[in-house]
């Protein structure tokens, strides 16, 4: 990973079980647009983790990949758009009655420092 970074971005879903579910369920089966998309950026790699509601995103870019361009192609159109509209709709929300969005995470302690 010489030239590249890792990014860790955190997010929560909704508290019901249901939207949960339907979360999983979009992400075993991505609409092939939405990877595609992410394969243009280019994402090198992403993963995503849950634990109940909180969710947990790992992103493989290169070093220069800057996140305030966002993750997708822009414009958002098609199934890029619906498909953030229909995640937007099983995140958490914020006290504004907007979605939450993913935020980055700061690293605050690595092994690689110590051994």
């Amino acid at each position: 990973m010489k030239n590249k970074k890792l990014l860790v971005l955190i997010n929560e879903l909704k508290k019901d079980k249901e939207k949960i579910k339907k979360y999983i369920e979009y992400h075993d089966n991505p609409f092939p647009e939405i990877v595609n998309d992410l394969e243009k950026k280019p994402i090198g790699r992403m993963r995503i983790y849950h634990n109940q509601s909180k969710l947990v995103m790992l992103l493989e870019v290169e070093k220069d990949f800057d996140l305030s361009n966002g993750i997708h192609i822009d414009p958002i159109k098609g199934k890029v758009e619906e498909w953030q509209n229909i995640m937007g709709e099983l995140f958490e929300e914020l006290k504004s009655g907007q979605p939450r969005s993913w935020e980055l995470a700061e690293k605050i302690f690595d092994t690689k420092n110590y051994y």
